[in-house]
């Protein structure tokens, strides 16, 4: 999985995203709206052509072997 193709805000909520953290969370450490953080996931799930956090995390696991 290459995630150059993301924006710089994009790759601090996706690193976010694979710790686990929720929206609410990831919002809390970055200083930014709730609805911020959903449209910073929405936009790199469609990036990686996947449906939900679920499918984003399995493929990033895949790509680091």
């Amino acid at each position: 999985m290459n995630d150059n193709f993301l924006t710089p805000a994009e790759k601090r909520v996706f690193t976010l995203v694979l710790e686990g953290l929720s929206n609410q969370e990831i919002a809390e450490k970055l200083n930014v709206s709730v609805n911020t953080v959903k449209t910073h996931v929405a936009r790199i799930l469609k990036k990686n052509s996947v449906k939900n956090r679920r499918e984003l995390i399995l493929k990033s696991l895949k790509s680091i072997r």
